[in-house]
């Protein structure tokens, strides 16, 4: 069925069809029922492909994830998703899994398709920057979460401010000696995180690192209570590693809340659904993006944003009753 078949069917011209058809021009009421009615019958379908052909537009935005294991990442993923299908655009998803080589080959891949535009979550943020700036002379690019080019659109959480927040719940709790558990500063948040940890903390100097891992915060656990042993709580830069040092604290005889608290970020199911439930802060997906769909999708000349939204702290058992 074409086109041609539809507006026979309905009685109006090819062109009130497109203009019903696309959604881009409004047409009476009647037109659209009999169009629609019409096309229905004939079980007619736009042929999306042509349609990008002629608007030199594939109506899709590329997404490329860090790793799509780590629990946060499927939640920002469902975010943007519902954000660009209220916009008609579909997305395309590539998982990085934290390897800069592959990340790189699928942002080509992605170009290659010709999307309207390029979401990212860097893997590095050093060795991600080369990608993202070449890919940015092609196409829109909206850095999401972590960062790594200062060429490019960013969406994110204010991390600075997520951090003073947690040290000022801990110090009602009388919590004043605690130390910060990150991942490798190669990634962006962390590295935001642990900057204003040691800025800001009455024991700022008080810091490992490792990866995002449940291994990671057991470990990290069992060092810092070795070398600091007045520790009273621990600030982990992910769910996996709080999650992770709950349970080492609970293999060591501890109830929680109890002489260590413990707290992360991103607030995913893990934390939520944890016995006894983990203190998180929350990420504003659904404001992150929004920001992400407006970036991508404008047609004005911006200059390169930088957009922070703040994060919620959702106190749970593991840091107060």
């Amino acid at each position: 069925m074409t086109v041609h078949d539809v507006a026979r069917l309905a009685g109006v011209s090819t062109a009130s069809v497109s203009r019903v058809l696309s959604g881009r021009r409004t047409v009476s009421a009647d037109v659209d029922e009999r169009v629609r009615s019409a096309a229905a019958e004939l079980g007619y379908q736009v042929n999306a492909v042509g349609r990008s052909l002629r608007r030199q537009s594939t109506e899709t935005v590329g997404l490329v994830i860090a790793d799509i294991t780590n629990l946060f990442f499927p939640s920002l993923t469902k975010a943007l998703e519902d954000a660009f299908a209220h916009q008609g655009l579909g997305l395309l998803l590539a998982d990085a899994a934290n390897d800069v080589a592959r990340e790189r080959d699928a942002v080509s891949r992605l170009l290659a398709r010709q999307v309207d535009a390029l979401l990212i979550t860097p893997v590095s943020r050093l060795q991600s920057r080369r990608t993202i700036d070449e890919a940015n002379q092609r196409t829109t690019v909206v850095q999401l979460d972590r960062r790594a080019s200062t060429k490019a659109h960013y969406v994110g959480m204010d991390n600075s401010q997520a951090v003073s927040d947690v040290l000022a719940h801990l110090a009602e709790l009388g919590r004043t000696s605690p130390v910060f558990i990150g991942s490798d500063p190669h990634i962006s948040t962390t590295w935001e995180r642990q900057r204003a940890f040691s800025r800001l903390a009455p024991t700022g100097d008080r810091v490992l690192t490792g990866d995002f891992s449940l291994d990671w915060g057991r470990t990290a656990t069992i060092e810092a209570l070795e070398r600091w042993p007045d520790t009273d709580a621990l600030f982990c830069a992910d769910d996996l590693i709080a999650v992770g040092a709950v349970e080492q604290l609970r293999a060591m005889g501890h109830r929680l809340p109890g002489p260590v608290a413990v707290v992360g970020f991103d607030d995913t199911l893990l934390v939520r659904l944890h016995t006894p439930p983990v203190s998180s802060v929350r990420q504003p997906l659904a404001e992150m993006a929004a920001a992400a769909v407006e970036l991508a999708v404008s047609t004005a000349n911006l200059a390169v944003q930088r957009r922070l939204f703040p994060g919620t702290l959702q106190a749970r058992p593991s840091t107060a009753p």
